[in-house]
């Protein structure tokens, strides 16, 4: 059990900086959080690998769209001193435009698996995340499967 303590506070924050960068547009942040060969599925999309992640939320970032992700039940299951799954639930607010946006309403409600990776120099990223809806509010648009890149 040594060291699980200082594992389970490093993987809430690995998950608090994935809310807070994703949230604020820190995508140098949100970039060093992922692992090279990360998979990243949420419902139909995929990404596969650090580029692939990378390039759609930089997109994403361009699009306009304003986010709030919150996450509660984080569960860690440790499969080996360097690897760990976590499953939580997130609720995400998500509109277009400048703040304050009207309304209150949470575009969904998810059931979140991760896979977790601890490197050499001890620091822990996420290897794979994989999101599915539980809840969605239809009246606010999804992002689209891929984004245009623009200049």
């Amino acid at each position: 059990m040594a060291g699980r303590l200082e594992d389970r506070l490093a993987l809430r924050e690995l998950n608090d900086a994935f809310a807070h960068a994703l949230d604020h547009g820190d995508l140098e942040l949100f970039a060093s959080l992922f692992t090279d060969d990360v998979f990243y599925r949420n419902g139909e999309r995929r990404l596969n690998g650090h580029a692939e992640l990378e390039a759609f939320f930089r997109a994403r970032a361009k699009s306009g769209r304003l986010s709030r992700h919150f996450f509660s039940g984080l569960m860690l299951t440790f499969v080996s001193d360097t690897e760990a799954i976590g499953k939580s639930s997130w609720l995400t607010f998500a509109g277009s435009g400048t703040p304050p946006i009207a309304g209150t309403q949470p575009f969904v409600i998810g059931d979140v698996t991760d896979r977790y990776r601890k490197s050499a120099d001890g620091r822990w990223q996420f290897t794979a995340r994989e999101i599915d809806a539980v809840f969605v509010n239809e009246a606010i648009a999804p992002l689209p499967t891929s984004f245009e890149q623009k200049a």
